[in-house]
């Protein structure tokens, strides 16, 4: 959802592009956790793995985008995102909160926050459906090692980066829900556009099949290369509107691990869902 969201803001007049930067220092910059294997730990063994064969093909493929070892947190704020962009308007940068681990005094200066949230009964059963193809059958999300599920089940790593923006650098960020943004693109978008200053039109709405767009992105190329792997962005590249929410499952046809994570993230979910935009009356550009 997050990567059609960036897709389709990619297409606003003068808008540069940053797609995870954190998420690549988390896991391939030089400060990134690299725990001992565990030959006792088969889901670490495979996670560790994966990177390794991740990082090794992202060195041998003849593609554009950044270094993986220019990704500290530190350069990803003063030569990325705090960097002049002299030919730009907007510069976008998307990432997930749990992959900040915590080092909110690298977050960059001048900038308005938004947040794009979703209603975890349907973030965990397709993390989960994700995860199988990453890791495998296996019995229990909670059992995964931190460094591919997240102690706080990323929902309480982004409500606490929330509040530490709206106490310390953004008072006012714009929560966006998914299903209100498939549900009313056009007035969420354009509502979302007026809060971060960006002009909106009805362009936005549709856009062209596949992954060409991401040629002007910022990016490491271990993305591209764990997408071809993994297809992390598939779906996202090969729409070309936002369509209707489906509901939102019952919880009795959820596995108990996904139910569990759920209902444990609720609290964080339900607190800045309240605080979410809501449509205001628009006008087409």
């Amino acid at each position: 959802m997050s990567t059609a969201v960036l897709k389709c803001l990619s297409y606003v007049d003068g808008i540069q592009i940053v797609n995870q930067p954190y998420a690549t220092a988390f896991y391939y910059g030089p400060q990134a956790i690299r725990p001992e294997p565990d030959p006792n730990d088969i889901f670490l063994t495979k996670v560790l793995a994966l990177r390794e064969r991740i990082a090794e093909e992202g060195e041998k493929a003849e593609l554009g985008g950044l270094a993986p070892s220019s990704m500290s947190f530190k350069g990803i704020r003063d030569e990325i995102l705090q960097a002049s962009y002299p030919d730009k308007k907007f510069l976008l940068c998307r990432d997930q909160a749990q992959y900040l681990d915590g080092r909110y005094d690298l977050l960059p200066r001048g900038f308005k926050y938004s947040f794009l949230i979703r209603h975890p009964y349907k973030v965990f059963r397709s993390w989960k459906k994700h995860l199988t193809v990453i890791m495998g059958d296996f019995p229990d999300m909670r059992a995964l090692p931190s460094l591919i599920f997240p102690p706080g089940r990323g929902f309480k790593e982004l409500f606490e980066l929330v509040q530490h923006v709206k106490e310390n650098i953004d008072p006012h960020p714009a929560i966006l829900d998914a299903d209100d943004l498939l549900q009313d693109p056009a007035g969420i978008l354009s509502t979302y556009c007026a809060r971060m200053g960006m002009p909106y039109s009805s362009k936005l709405l549709y856009w062209e099949p596949g992954d060409e767009i991401t040629n002007t992105w910022i990016m490491c190329k271990v993305l591209s290369v764990s997408n071809g792997l993994l297809d992390f962005y598939k779906h996202a590249f090969e729409s070309k509107r936002f369509d209707k929410p489906g509901p939102v499952p019952d919880p009795a046809s959820l596995a108990e691990d996904v139910r569990a994570c759920a209902e444990e993230s609720m609290k964080y979910y339900e607190s800045l869902y309240r605080e979410r935009i809501v449509a205001s009356p628009q006008s087409e550009g």
